[in-house]
């Protein structure tokens, strides 16, 4: 078997999309696997794939490498921060704001969204309870995401104050201050496989499911989406994806080009413009 036919096999096998630009670097990887795992062609080591739940799981990994960094798309957090979380936290009567960050990697995400929420609201709604999921199927990339270690290049776009106040040099890297890294939980998790979790306000599947998977899968995944959301929670997912034909039964638009949409409710699109 030739390297092209097992990845388009396995790319199959995993609910991913058959992408050739994805073959750039890939194949040393996975023949470096090869040789650690002691197999001698790509046929064998497809079929270790299929009986073996870790192999499978770390080689969706080298094939869904995501690259992130602290509000990385600063439009989609200038939304959250002045129109957004305004709208969810008006009138709110439940007291707890439960935020999910999928594929988070090493935990840039998820701890911006805490440190958003540090510096713009916490003390303005002393009452409402934070709790910020993040998961990722790569347990390793969790325990990293864990110790809030970073270098600069993932700090570019962090505000000089809150770089300031929440980071500290060490040894060449920044490291985040002990109160956020405390305020995010961190699970193992695959979207793909296992079931998602319930009662979120705001998810953000950036950059993964709608980037990597195939259609088949992102549509299993925009209804699991849509199932853990409350009725008036909000799904950010990446600048450059796009969601499945079957969202507009399941989402609607709320800000196109910073890719935010709201669970679809038949009441919102009385006065939507209320909410921007």
């Amino acid at each position: 078997m030739q390297f092209d036919q097992f990845l388009k096999e396995v790319a199959v096998y995993l609910g991913l999309q058959w992408r050739p630009f994805q073959r750039r670097g890939i194949k040393r990887k996975v023949e470096r696997r090869l040789t650690q795992l002691g197999l001698f062609d790509f046929e064998t080591y497809l079929k270790r794939i299929k009986d073996d739940p870790t192999e499978h799981a770390y080689l969706s990994n080298i094939l869904t490498v995501t690259i992130s960094r602290f509000f990385r798309d600063k439009e989609v957090f200038d939304a959250l921060e002045t129109s957004i979380l305004p709208a969810i936290l008006r009138n709110r009567e439940k007291s707890d704001l439960k935020i999910w960050s999928i594929g988070c990697a090493s935990g840039e995400e998820p701890y911006s969204f805490s440190l958003l929420w540090k510096e713009n609201f916490e003390k303005e709604y002393p009452g409402i309870l934070l709790s910020i999921l993040a998961t990722d199927i790569d347990e390793k990339m969790i325990e990293r995401a864990k110790e809030g270690r970073y270098k600069k290049s993932c700090l570019r776009e962090v505000p000089e104050n809150i770089l300031r106040h929440y980071f500290r040099a060490e040894n060449g890297f920044y490291v985040l201050n002990e109160v956020i890294r405390k305020g995010v939980e961190f699970r193992a998790h695959n979207i793909l496989e296992e079931e998602s979790f319930s009662n979120m306000d705001i998810v953000f599947s950036r950059n993964l499911a709608f980037t990597y998977f195939s259609k088949e899968s992102q549509i299993k995944v925009l209804k699991k989406l849509a199932t853990c959301l409350n009725d008036h929670g909000y799904l950010i997912i990446g600048k450059d994806e796009t969601l499945p034909f079957t969202y507009p039964t399941l989402f609607i638009p709320i800000f196109q080009s910073e890719k935010i949409y709201k669970k679809f409710n038949p009441t919102d699109l009385v006065g939507l413009n209320e909410v921007l």
